[in-house]
């Protein structure tokens, strides 16, 4: 399947209270051909000095996430600690996700999520997404 996808990342305000920088984080994915709208995500992320990772979001498709990782050179890979949802969502319960962002030069990135849900794998993950983002001028 073909579908587009906005990701925007932006540095937000120093949380004054706990010295910490956050970066905003929203994505917005919708289908190539028809333009129908698939979810929205809203979240943060925030490393800290030792390059440990962390990316909290909420979507639009009743699932919240906590994911980990560590910052690697041009690389960082998260993997989920906890996930919410809502009792109605119509999506397979998530049991485990891993998500890989890859900076393959000054314009391009890519985000790979896999996981695993109640119906497949019973171990390991199938991938869901691949995007390959290129950077607009701002």
């Amino acid at each position: 399947m073909t579908f587009g996808e906005e990701l925007v990342i932006l540095e937000a305000p120093m949380a004054k209270s706990s010295n910490v920088q956050f970066l905003n984080f929203s994505a917005r994915a919708w289908s190539h051909s028809t333009k129908d709208h698939f979810h929205d995500e809203w979240g943060f992320v925030t490393v800290d000095p030792n390059g440990n990772a962390t990316l909290m979001t909420t979507g639009n498709n009743g699932f919240t996430t906590y994911e980990v990782g560590v910052v690697r050179p041009n690389k960082l890979v998260l993997t989920l600690k906890d996930i919410g949802r809502i009792s109605f969502s119509r999506d397979l319960p998530v049991e485990d996700l891993r998500r890989t962002f890859i900076k393959h030069d000054d314009t391009y990135m890519e985000q790979i999520l896999e996981m695993r849900t109640a119906t497949h794998p019973k171990q390991g993950y199938l991938e869901h997404t691949r995007v390959i983002y290129t950077k607009q001028k701002m």
